[in-house]
């Protein structure tokens, strides 16, 4: 992942707080896809990417209102 600039970072924190669902979201998210991992037989690539993808998108909003409040 790219890191995000500061802007970014005070945007994501200014969704975290404000709309907690989002962040839900996410995570449910991120859960849906671990859990359908396993059976991920044809291409488990992309499923392992895709996971990747959301942990890092996750961690990154949960933690943004910390990262801000730094800068």
């Amino acid at each position: 992942m790219i890191k995000p600039g500061t802007h970014v970072i005070k945007s994501l924190a200014s969704v975290a707080r404000t709309h907690p669902e989002v962040v839900e979201w996410l995570e449910e998210w991120r859960m849906s896809e671990l859990e359908r991992l396993p059976q991920a037989v044809a291409n488990p690539a992309v499923f392992q990417g895709r996971c990747q993808v959301l942990n890092e998108i996750t961690d990154l909003v949960k933690a943004a209102p910390g990262f801000a409040a730094k800068l």
